[in-house]
């Protein structure tokens, strides 16, 4: 599934993986989820919205050395990069039980699977505003979800799951 004018986007984990610093910086297209001018050290952990694009080194390189390590996910848009970023900002972060507010590192494909999996219909509409589709590695990385959504209910591939 492609819509017209959408775009393979990914939100790359800094944190899991220092040759993803490099990798990053490679892509033209990219923009820190994070705002500010940040501390060398946390901007190479930070999360980062990247263009795929199939001349640049980041995507052979996540499919040869990245499966199972949780690089980050894949997003279907048709949003330019500004306005996803705008979007994916929201979700940074969540208030936790005792109220304290955390980070939220939705970006992690373990994380993004649990959740978007036990959220309400209510809580996944959101995340799909300006998303047509999320691709999310399994637990291993031996495959891969294709999540969307249909007034709330989720699909993974052609099955509803949710």
């Amino acid at each position: 599934m492609h819509g017209p004018g959408a775009h393979w986007y990914a939100i790359i984990d800094g944190a899991q993986d220092p040759r993803l610093t490099a990798l990053v910086q490679q892509c033209r297209t990219r923009l820190c989820l994070f705002k500010g001018k940040l501390d060398p050290a946390l901007e190479a952990a930070a999360p980062w919205l990247v263009l795929i694009d199939q001349n640049e080194p980041l995507l052979p390189t996540w499919q040869q050395h990245g499966r199972g390590a949780n690089w980050g996910i894949m997003v279907l848009s048709p949003l330019d990069i500004e306005d996803l970023r705008r979007h994916f900002r929201k979700f940074l972060q969540a208030m936790l039980p005792d109220g304290l507010v955390a980070l939220f590192r939705f970006y992690d494909p373990r994380v993004f699977n649990t959740y978007l999996r036990s959220a309400t219909p209510e809580e996944r509409v959101p995340w799909f505003e300006g998303v047509l589709q999320y691709g999310v590695e399994t637990e291993g990385g031996q495959a891969m979800h294709q999540y969307r959504c249909d007034n709330g209910r989720l699909i993974d591939g052609d099955r509803y799951i949710g």
